[in-house]
Order: structure tokens, then C-alpha cells, then sequence
């Protein structure tokens, strides 16, 4: 069994594990945060979950480990029973986004770029490897899905484990800043007041055009160098947070008021990217499966991811005990916790069925 980082005993310079775990009183390895409610992983034959007549809501007693190692004793309130009551095929698509752009960000930007580059709040994404997304890795788990109470963030049950998916494990995760949003910002993480007409940055190296799709930047970093090493790396901070944390379909334009903010280096590294991309991200794997259940097995269904799923991919993989080489590469503790991980590779549905969301391996 591979080493894991867990919360209780933290490996040495690493932060505690992401999948966000409570223990019960009456079970001392139950996760807190939730897969499948109460019924084991269907089979391959039969693909249906055994659903439940009713909507319930359950309390549960936990004893909570915090932050500072103190154990509080809470009653977790939780409506268990899935959303979805059939295992069905369905295959996400990842727009735009995803590390596999971070190559083109150490293709773009020259050596004495990349150490200038480190410096930034996003310096570490240099060290992230380009993970291919396993969308039928993120399906499964969206398949165990239970009805909870609180919106800002996801559970999920896998046997009798429930697992959490919340800011703070995307913030172990990616390394992002996920505070509050400054005073300046609506509700929604915009300035409330934006200059008008373009931007300096964006005249200089797109002239004529007041407004910029987000193909068109990734074109222009893939077959450009920028010899200014301030403004080459305004350019790759709109960039990753534009296309990557906060991805959307290419014929998008590139949201105006990052143009303006990267002007001054200092508001830009100091924003709390990582709830803007967190609530975005969460906001797409909560209705990515709304509506398109179906009751045939033979049936395919599409649908679009946005935000930064791979966060949530990286959180599957330390849900698991135990994972092969064949699904990913675990490099031991580092931080952020991404960098963990690599050689990351698709694997099959009813694969990943059998041989971890219907056994018993889960941290």
C-alpha cells in the first residue's frame, strides 16, 4: 500500500491530505463527504444503483479533527440518497483548459522569463505536470453524488465512506490563493470599476481589435516569442487564468477586465483566483449531469466541464487507497499537492467500476 498523506499524520513538509475525511463514532474510517449512499457499486450486468423510496435526511454524530488537532464533537446533517439512481455511460469533455496548456506556457516564455516567472503567486504551475484528464475517472465519481445541505461544496459515498469536496481541498491542491473576494470586487469576483476602452498590453500585441477570444491568445503564445519580459509574462498570467483555472469553449472572448488587472502585477498575484476558479468549477460538476439521465445502458451522454476539473481529478486520486501505474503515478508528499501526481492516463468505465468505486479501498 502506497504511503498517503492523511490528516492525522501528515508526512513530513506536505500538507494533510485533500479528500476531506470526519470519522464517525461507530465506524473510526469513515470519510466525511460522500460517494454512493448505501447501496455497494453496481455490477457490470446489472448497471443499476439500488435506490431509495425517499429523500431522508440523516444525523449523523462525528467526532471533527480541526487544524489544530483539537477533536470537536458535531452532528453532521446530510440527505444521503444519490441523485442519480442508474450507473449510465457518459463522457465529459474538458473545454479549452486543463494542464496539458501549461506546455505551451513553457514553450512560450524564455529561460530568464520562467525565473522571473517563479516569483509570481503562479510560479509553481511551471512545475505542474500535463496531466491528461480522465473523464471517465471524474463521470464515475459525479455517479456517486448524494444529496447534502451545504452549497459550496460536494459529497459523494462510496460504500460506506463518504467523501467531501470542498475549497479547502482545492486550495491543498492547486496552491491558489481561495480567501474572500477584495472590497473592490461584486459578488461574483469582477471589479465593480473598469477603465474604458482597451487596454495598453492588449493594443500593443493585438492591434485593432478591442476584443480578444481566448483561441487567439493560445495561437498567439504557440507561434510568438515576446522579447519584453514584463509583458511576456502579463500575457501567460491572463493565460492560466483565463484558460485553464477558469476554461471555457475557445470562441470565448477573454474576459476584459484581466486585461486591465494584470496591469499592476501586484493586484493581479495578490486576487483570490482560486475561489473564483473553485466556485466555477464546482458550479459545472454540480448540473453536469442534471437532466441527462437516461435508463438505457446503451446510451452515451455528452456533456461539457468548465473551471478547472482537474482539481477534482486529483482529489479522486487521494480518495484511494491504492492506485496502479496504469491509472497514475504517485511521486510522494509535495505541495501543492498536484504536483504528486503524473502520467496520469484514461481508463475504462466499467474498469474503474470494478476495480475502485465498487471496492472497498478508500482512504
Amino acid at each position: 500500500m502506497r504511503s498517503h498523506p492523511s490528516p492525522g499524520a501528515p508526512s513530513p513538509g506536505a500538507p494533510a491530505p485533500s479528500a476531506s475525511r470526519i470519522q464517525t463514532r461507530s465506524s473510526p474510517n469513515i470519510a466525511a463527504a460522500g460517494p454512493s449512499v448505501g447501496a455497494p457499486g453496481p455490477s457490470s450486468s446489472a448497471g443499476h444503483i439500488s435506490p431509495k423510496s425517499n429523500r431522508k435526511k440523516h444525523k449523523m454524530p462525528i467526532s471533527m479533527k480541526m487544524n489544530d488537532g483539537s477533536v470537536v464533537d458535531k452532528v453532521l446533517e446530510f440527505e444521503e440518497e444519490h441523485y442519480h439512481k442508474i450507473w449510465f455511460y457518459g463522457k465529459p469533455a474538458l473545454i479549452s483548459g486543463g494542464l496539458v496548456a501549461i506546455n505551451l506556457v513553457k514553450k512560450f516564455l524564455t529561460p530568464t522569463q520562467k525565473s522571473k516567472f517563479r516569483s509570481t503567486s503562479f510560479g509553481h504551475f511551471l512545475d505542474f505536470e500535463p496531466l491528461v484528464f480522465s473523464g471517465q475517472l471524474v463521470h464515475c465519481m459525479l455517479l456517486k453524488e448524494v444529496f447534502h445541505l451545504n452549497p459550496n461544496k460536494m459529497m459523494f459515498k462510496v460504500h460506506e465512506t463518504l467523501l467531501k469536496f470542498s475549497i479547502s481541498d482545492f486550495a491543498l491542491i492547486t496552491g491558489l490563493n481561495c480567501a474572500e473576494y477584495p472590497s473592490f470586487c461584486n459578488e461574483d469576483g469582477i471589479p465593480k470599476q473598469l477603465p474604458f476602452g482597451s487596454s495598453w498590453l492588449c493594443s500593443k500585441y493585438f492591434p485593432g481589435k478591442s476584443s480578444i477570444y481566448r483561441g487567439d491568445l493560445h495561437d498567439f503564445l504557440d507561434q510568438n516569442q515576446v522579447k519584453d519580459d514584463t509583458d511576456a509574462i502579463k500575457l501567460v498570467l491572463i493565460f492560466i487564468v483565463d484558460y485553464i483555472l477558469l476554461s471555457k469553449k475557445d470562441n470565448k472572448l477573454v474576459d476584459k477586465y484581466l486585461w486591465h488587472m494584470v496591469d499592476s502585477l501586484d493586484m493581479f498575484g495578490s486576487f483570490p483566483w482560486g475561489r473564483k476558479s473553485f466556485l466555477l468549477t464546482l458550479e459545472y460538476l454540480k448540473k453536469a449531469l442534471k437532466g441527462k439521465q437516461t435508463d438505457s445502458q446503451q446510451d452515451v451522454i455528452h456533456y461539457e466541464l468548465f473551471g478547472f476539473p482537474t482539481a477534482f481529478q486529483i482529489w479522486i486520486y487521494e480518495c484511494f487507497i491504492s492506485l496502479p501505474k496504469t491509472v497514475i503515478s504517485y511521486n510522494g508528499p509535495k505541495i501543492p499537492r498536484i504536483c504528486s501526481w503524473s502520467k496520469a492516463f484514461k481508463s475504462k468505465f466499467f474498469s474503474l467500476n470494478e476495480n475502485f468505486f465498487d471496492c472497498e479501498e478508500v482512504c
